[in-house]
């Protein structure tokens, strides 16, 4: 019985776990805004999130969105998935987005703490054709 079990550990310990396997998510997301910002106030808008380039789960993006000052902004962001292949953590220059994928649909959220200026905003992306 000792050589069953045994023999049963070690197989189990000789086989690799399965790795979630991560989407590729290049191309254009788009989608709206609707935040706050302790500064500015109320934040709404529409997002273009360009992801150019993956290697494995990083990869590299650019995103661009109404500045609460007029106008757009574009920002340059990295970002890396998660081992679940779902949950995703991107880092621009001031701040940090959490998003989740969800087939075509990337739900993101960006916060930003600063002195009298927090920011919490958050957008739901679709991926385009």
């Amino acid at each position: 019985m000792k050589s069953v079990i045994a023999l049963l550990g070690l197989t189990l310990l000789g086989t690799p776990a399965v790795a979630q396997e991560v989407p590729s998510i290049i191309g254009t997301w788009k989608g709206a805004s609707d935040g706050l910002s302790a500064k500015d106030g109320w934040i709404t808008g529409p997002v273009t999130l360009v992801v150019a380039e993956q290697r494995g789960r990083s990869f590299k993006a650019r995103i661009t969105y109404a500045s609460p000052k007029g106008g757009d902004q574009t920002d340059n962001i990295v970002g890396t998935f998660a081992p679940d292949g779902k949950s995703i953590y991107l880092a621009a220059d001031d701040g940090i987005h959490i998003a989740e994928l969800n087939g075509t649909t990337l739900d993101a959220c960006y916060l930003e703490a600063g002195d009298n200026d927090g920011l919490a905003v958050c957008a739901r992306l679709q991926k385009q054709p």
